[in-house]
C-alpha cells in the first residue's frame, strides 16, 4: 500500500469516526463506542476485534467489546492489574503498546499474556485515547495472527483513538451542560413557586432556598426539586417547610 493510498485510508477512518462521534451524548456513548470500535475493525486491516478500556471511578471498565471474549480478556486486565492496556493507560497520552506475540510476553505481563494465548489472542495495539486530560481510556485492537499491527495498522490507530477520546470527552461535556441547565431551569421554577405563594422578589426567594438548604443539609437543587414536584409542600401556613 502506497503512502498516498495510506493516507486516504487514515483520513476516510478519521472521518467515519468523525460524524458518529460528533452525535454522541452521555446516554447513547455505549452505542456510539459500539459504532466506533465496528469501524475501526474493519478498515484497520490487521484488527479482527476490539473494544475500549476506561478507568471510571478508579476502576478499570470495558466499553464496547466486538465479541464475547474481549469482555473476558480485558475484565481479567483489572483484576490482575496488568497488561497492556493498563500500560498503556499509565504512560502517556500518546501511549502505545505494541504486542506481536502474547506467547513472548511473558516476562512483561506474567499472568495476562499466558492468558490472552489461552483465549486465542496472539497480537495486540492498545492505543492511549485523546484528549488524556478528559478520561483516561485506551483503544484495544487484538488479531489472533502473529505480528498482525503494522506501521499502517498503528498510524490508523492512533488516528482512531483521538477520535474515540473526543467522542467520549464531547458526551461527557453535552451531559455537564445538561445537569447545569437543568439545575437552572429547576431552580427557576422553584423561586417562581415561591414568589407566587408568598409574594417576594426573586432575590427574596432564592435567598429562602439557600437558608432551607444550609438549614436542612439538603442540596439546592434538591429543595427546588421539592418545590417544583409536590407545590403542595408550601403554603402561605408553613412556609417554614421549604
Amino acid at each position: 500500500m502506497s503512502s498516498r493510498e495510506v493516507a486516504m485510508l487514515q483520513e476516510m477512518l478519521t472521518e467515519s469516526a468523525r460524524r458518529i462521534a460528533t452525535r454522541a451524548t452521555l446516554d447513547d456513548i455505549d452505542t456510539v463506542l459500539q459504532r466506533l470500535i465496528e469501524v475501526a475493525v474493519a478498515q484497520i486491516p490487521g484488527a479482527e476485534y476490539g473494544g475500549v478500556t476506561m478507568i471510571e471511578d478508579g476502576a478499570l471498565t470495558t466499553r464496547a467489546p466486538s465479541d464475547p471474549r474481549i469482555i473476558d480478556i480485558d475484565a481479567l486486565q483489572a483484576e490482575l492489574g496488568e497488561g497492556p492496556c493498563v500500560t498503556a493507560l499509565h504512560a502517556n497520552s500518546s501511549a502505545v503498546v505494541q504486542v506481536d506475540d502474547f506467547a513472548g510476553e511473558a516476562g512483561r505481563w506474567p499472568r495476562f499474556a499466558p492468558a490472552a494465548v489461552e483465549a486465542g489472542m496472539t497480537s495486540l495495539l492498545s492505543l492511549a485515547m485523546s484528549p488524556r486530560d478528559a478520561v483516561q481510556g485506551a483503544v484495544n485492537l487484538y488479531s489472533t495472527r502473529r505480528a498482525a499491527f503494522g506501521t499502517i495498522d498503528r498510524a490508523l490507530g492512533e488516528a482512531f483513538a483521538t477520535q474515540v477520546g473526543v467522542a467520549v470527552f464531547g458526551a461527557r461535556a453535552v451531559a455537564s451542560l445538561r445537569r447545569a441547565i437543568d439545575t437552572r431551569d429547576v431552580i427557576g421554577q422553584a423561586k417562581g413557586v415561591l414568589m407566587e405563594r408568598f409574594d417576594i422578589a426573586a432575590d427574596q426567594a432564592f435567598d429562602l432556598l439557600v437558608h432551607s438548604s444550609q438549614e436542612t443539609n439538603i442540596k439546592l437543587f434538591d429543595i427546588a426539586t421539592m418545590l417544583t414536584t409536590d407545590g403542595r409542600r408550601l403554603g402561605p401556613d408553613n412556609g417554614a417547610a421549604v
